[in-house]
């Protein structure tokens, strides 16, 4: 498995499904074999087969957390945004006191425009975890979204207070007058194509954040 491992963290995803597939010919209900499946289908946005699969493995693992989390970021990433809201729902059952559950629902729930159940869930992740600078950057754009600028702001202080940032000598190292404006993705019920998906989330996530959002979406 780790040749395999090995390809899809270097980006070989075909290569990677055609050999996982073999393997599962011979053991067509081995786990570890479907879910490194799955997650290389979803990285070549195959996602009906990516959801095949996480049916396949949650019938064999009805109470894993992660696999109701990666079927839900399947069925975000195909405009399924009711079913994908049911397994993040699922996911928040399953571990109720996982702040990190909290906080990949409240990233879907704030790109369909669910502004007020996505602050609830950012709310309640910062509740289980006082020091998520996360929760407390991506609870700050969410804010600016709704208006909230001195709620935004003080939710960026306290993002940038725990990451230890000196925001006033940050400043002064770059041109704020160039700086993009951030914003959450519109709402589209059709497919998401991954790559402009990918550059969103690397726009809207401080770089700590990415990495942890890269984590739910491809664990070793």
């Amino acid at each position: 498995m780790k040749k395999f491992r090995d390809l899809i963290n270097d980006g070989e995803y075909e290569d990677a499904i055609e050999g996982l597939e073999a393997l599962l010919k011979g053991d067509p209900y081995n786990t570890e074999v479907l879910t490194w499946l799955a997650k290389a289908q979803f990285k070549i946005e195959d996602y009906d087969q990516a959801i095949s699969n996480y049916n396949t493995l949650i019938n064999l693992m009805p109470t894993e957390a992660d696999l109701y989390s990666d079927r839900g970021l399947c069925f975000h990433m195909a405009g399924s945004y009711t079913q994908a809201l049911e397994d993040f729902d699922k996911a928040v059952d399953l571990e109720p006191q996982n702040s990190y559950r909290y906080s990949c629902r409240a990233f879907v729930k704030g790109y369909y425009k669910d502004y007020k159940g996505a602050l609830k869930d950012y709310n309640k992740a910062i509740e289980l975890d006082p020091d998520d600078a996360i929760a407390y950057n991506n609870k700050g754009i969410l804010e600016e979204q709704m208006g909230h600028a001195e709620e935004a702001r003080k939710s960026f202080d306290r993002s940038n207070e725990i990451q230890g940032i000196d925001l006033d000598k940050e400043l002064a190292r770059i041109n704020t007058t160039s700086a993009p404006e951030i914003t959450l993705p519109e709402s589209d019920v059709k497919k998401l194509t991954f790559k402009g998906y990918w550059s969103t989330l690397a726009s809207i996530f401080t770089k700590k954040g990415f990495k942890d959002f890269f984590k739910f979406l491809l664990r070793k």
